[in-house]
């Protein structure tokens, strides 16, 4: 029976494929207020729109922010499986500006998201406090020296003072 419905979606699928293809190109950019069309042009240069809109690495950046300070209070609470979420949250977050941004790819592998990640998760993993703080503060050299490296030195990244994560001890 199974078959026979998969072979059925297929088929129906197959035969509907055409009228898809039929959709009007002003379908496909989508209406606005007024009908005015949501976004206009080429493929290529709404591709380009809708990436100007996500802000590059800038965007991630404010995810990380958000994450270091909820993973600096993780390590001070010793929540360290909270902790080691936030690293794994921090290096996709990089990991998705770099794809939008490669081209600051290789200070980003090369000055972070190796062994500066790899010591702090494996801190973590062992539970021993002092390794985690001596990991933690490399760690934040390294997204330091990786500034440097891309000409943004201006951004020094230190612990926070105050707590403002809603996640409490």
């Amino acid at each position: 029976m199974a078959i026979r419905v998969s072979a059925l979606s297929m088929i129906l699928t197959l035969l509907l494929l055409p009228a898809c293809q039929d959709v009007e190109r002003s379908e496909l950019e989508g209406q606005g207020e007024g009908g005015a069309a949501w976004i206009s042009g080429s493929v290529d240069e709404r591709f380009q729109l809708i990436g100007e809109q996500m802000g590059g690495f800038s965007s991630s950046k404010w995810e990380v922010a958000h994450r270091y300070n909820d993973l600096y209070w993780a390590i001070q609470d010793e929540n360290w499986a909270y902790a080691d979420y936030q690293v794994d949250n921090i290096s996709s977050a990089i990991e998705r500006g770099m794809i939008r941004r490669p081209g600051r790819a290789e200070s980003s592998q090369n000055l972070f998201l190796g062994t500066p990640v790899d010591d702090l998760l494996a801190a973590l993993e062992a539970g021993d406090g002092q390794a985690v703080g001596q990991a933690f503060t490399e760690y934040t050299a390294a997204c330091n020296q990786c500034h440097v490296a891309e000409e943004m030195d201006f951004i020094v990244v230190g612990p926070p003072e105050a707590r403002s994560t809603v996640v409490q001890p």
